[in-house]
């Protein structure tokens, strides 16, 4: 698999999961709701799941970086 690739999909990813976890974690909330009694625009993620969002997002990120620097070097 190409390098491009990689890091292009861990910046795809990564990059909005680091800057907007809230929004993202919420969407998320939004899709589960389908199909409950509790209306879509009413759900709330829980904390723990937008700072795993964020997280996961800084990690994907901080992965694509080093990729990106040890390519230049190497």
């Amino acid at each position: 698999m190409d390098l491009c690739f990689v890091v292009g999909f861990m910046l795809l990813f990564g990059l909005p999961q680091a800057i907007w976890p809230y929004k993202l974690a919420r969407f998320s909330e939004q899709i589960d709701a389908i199909g409950s009694k509790t209306p879509w625009d009413e759900v709330e993620p829980a904390e723990w799941k937008v700072y795993l969002t964020r997280w996961v997002g800084i990690g994907f990120t901080g992965f694509a970086v080093i990729f990106i620097i040890m390519s230049l070097l190497g």
